[in-house]
C-alpha cells in the first residue's frame, strides 16, 4: 500500500520552514466558495450538529477577527488558546473543520485543527465568530511515487515530481492546510522561488534544536535532480520551473 500525505482544504503535506522573507501574494477569492449559514434551530438538540461535515469535500472556517478564543469543549467559558489567526505575512488563516456540535443553548460550535505546534492539535470555536467554506481543490502528495498531483473541483490540474524528507528527517503523513504563500525573491536559495508554508510541523525535529518551529512547506528548490528523492527536512520541494503550477493555490 502506498503511503499519501494530505493538505486538508486545498493540500496535503508537510515540511520545516522557520523563516522565510520576500512579498506576500494575495490568494484569490475565487478559490473559495461561501456555504449558507447554518440555521441551528433546524438541528435536534438532542444530536451532533454534523450537518455542515455532511457536504462534500473539505470545510474551512475563516476567522471574523484578527484572534479567535479556542475552547476545550463547545460552550464552555473559559478558553485555553487565544489563537492569532493572521500569519507573519498578516495573511488571514483557514482553519480545518473537522466537526461541529450544539451546546446546551442550541449554539453551534465547530472543532477546528489548530496550525499549531505539535501536530494533532484541536479546539472548538463559536461558529458565529467565523465564515464557513467550502474548497474546491486539494493537493495530494505521494510519498511512495514521490509525486505531487493538485485537483481542482476534481479534475487533476498538474502532477509534478517532488523531493520529500529523508530517513532521519521524513515528511509526516496527515492532512494540513496552506498556512502561508510567499514569494521568496531569491530562486537559488534554501526555499526557491516561492513557498507553499503549512499548518503542520516536522515531527522528528526538536525545535530547540531549529531556528524557529520546524514548519511544513511545500518550496521550491534550483536543483532539478532532487526530484524522486529523498532529501530534505521534511518539506516537499518542488523545481522552481515546476511551480508555476502551484503559485494560485489559496490559503486553506
Amino acid at each position: 500500500m502506498r503511503r499519501g500525505v494530505w493538505l486538508g482544504s486545498v493540500l496535503a503535506v508537510a515540511v520545516a520552514v522557520s523563516s522565510c522573507g520576500g512579498d506576500v501574494v494575495v490568494p484569490p477569492a475565487a478559490l473559495e466558495e461561501p456555504i449558507p449559514a447554518p440555521v441551528p434551530a433546524a438541528i435536534p438538540k438532542a444530536d451532533p450538529a454534523d450537518r455542515l461535515l455532511q457536504l462534500r469535500g473539505t470545510v474551512l472556517a475563516r476567522p471574523l477577527t484578527g484572534s479567535i478564543d479556542v475552547h476545550a469543549a463547545p460552550g464552555t467559558e473559559t478558553p485555553f488558546m487565544d489563537l492569532t489567526t493572521t500569519n507573519p505575512w498578516s495573511q488571514p488563516l483557514r482553519l480545518l473543520v473537522t466537526r461541529d456540535a450544539l451546546d446546551d443553548d442550541g449554539d453551534l460550535w465547530l472543532r477546528v485543527q489548530l496550525p499549531v505546534w505539535p501536530n494533532g492539535q484541536k479546539g472548538w470555536v463559536p461558529a458565529s465568530e467565523v465564515d464557513v467554506l467550502r474548497a474546491k481543490g486539494r493537493v495530494v502528495v505521494d510519498l511512495s511515487r514521490r509525486q505531487l498531483t493538485r485537483y481542482r473541483r476534481g479534475e487533476v490540474l498538474a502532477r509534478v515530481p517532488v523531493a520529500i524528507g529523508k530517513s532521519s528527517t521524513p515528511t509526516p503523513t496527515g492532512r494540513f492546510v496552506v498556512w502561508a504563500r510567499v514569494t521568496t525573491g531569491t530562486p537559488s536559495g534554501p526555499y526557491g522561488s516561492y513557498i507553499l508554508g503549512l499548518s503542520g510541523f516536522s515531527e522528528t525535529i526538536d525545535p530547540a534544536n531549529w531556528s524557529g518551529e520546524p514548519r511544513l512547506a511545500i518550496h521550491g528548490t534550483d536543483d532539478p535532480t532532487d526530484a524522486g528523492q529523498a532529501v530534505s527536512s521534511g518539506c516537499i520541494r518542488v523545481f522552481n520551473g515546476l511551480l508555476r503550477h502551484l503559485k494560485d493555490v489559496p490559503m486553506g
